[in-house]
């Protein structure tokens, strides 16, 4: 049996230009196929969120990969947790960017949508939420398995040391 884990982040890109996501979207893909990694990036030309899905030990490496690129700042590990079976399982890297707030009609659950798209102030319960719903809408299944979080969003602060928050998260679940 394996570990597959599924790890959330965002971050705010440094030095990146909405041109560039083809060439990181072609380099993502072709490493994560290689990897056995699977997930979703969603880019909006100031926040990246990206939900990654693996073997415990790619998803490290590839964690520590992200957070020595310099492209990345202000990164905020949202959540890690266990997977029954992925998410994402036909995609080594599925995206949804914007560069003119053409996707910010994309609805994808009662109270978060790419209008309200600022996943730095979203809970665990959030992301879980907006990432299953992107799956369900994605994977065309015919009834979402998402629900509203209950609570409201709360902003929480971000954690200094990423890379060390991924790891307290792999722990709790090995």
């Amino acid at each position: 049996m394996t570990n597959i884990v599924a790890l959330t982040y965002c971050s705010r890109p440094v030095g990146f230009s909405f041109e560039q996501t083809g060439e990181i979207l072609a380099v993502s893909r072709r490493n994560n196929a290689r990897d056995g990694l699977s997930g979703a990036l969603i880019y909006d030309n100031t926040t990246f969120l990206q939900w990654l899905e693996g073997e415990v030990a790619d998803i490290r490496a590839v964690f520590d990969r992200i957070t020595a690129d310099p492209r990345h700042t202000d990164i905020k590990l949202l959540l890690v947790r266990k997977l029954d079976d992925r998410w994402f399982p036909d995609w080594s890297m599925t995206a949804a960017v914007t560069q003119d707030q053409t996707l910010r009609s994309l609805k994808l659950v009662p109270h978060l949508s790419l209008n309200q798209f600022d996943p730095f102030t979203w809970s665990e319960g959030d992301a879980v939420c907006f990432m299953d719903a992107l799956s369900d809408y994605l994977n065309r299944r015919p009834t979402p398995k998402s629900q509203a979080a209950e609570d409201p969003v709360t902003p929480r602060s971000i954690d200094s040391n990423p890379a060390a928050r991924l790891d307290r998260q792999l722990n709790k679940l090995l």
